[in-house]
């Protein structure tokens, strides 16, 4: 399990608990996007529900960042 701070505003933390199968999805995510496939269907994703004033965590650019930081192989 990988986890993520993030700072949205002063004295504010947020922290992310990313699952083994939200990292797995995030990558797939990735990978479809940057080949002429439809992508990833976002409904069958587990990053689905974890979104603030409708936009998913995964789309944050601090999120995207920390992720590809420590990507695996």
């Amino acid at each position: 399990m990988r986890k993520i701070k993030l700072f949205p505003a002063p004295h504010t933390e947020l922290r992310l608990d990313v699952s083994d199968e939200m990292e797995k999805d995030y990558q797939e995510c990735r990978r479809m996007a940057q080949s002429w496939d439809d992508g990833k269907d976002c409904n069958t994703c587990s990053w689905w529900p974890v979104e603030i004033e409708d936009t998913g965590l995964c789309e944050w650019p601090e999120v995207i960042r920390q992720m590809e930081e420590g990507k695996h192989g």
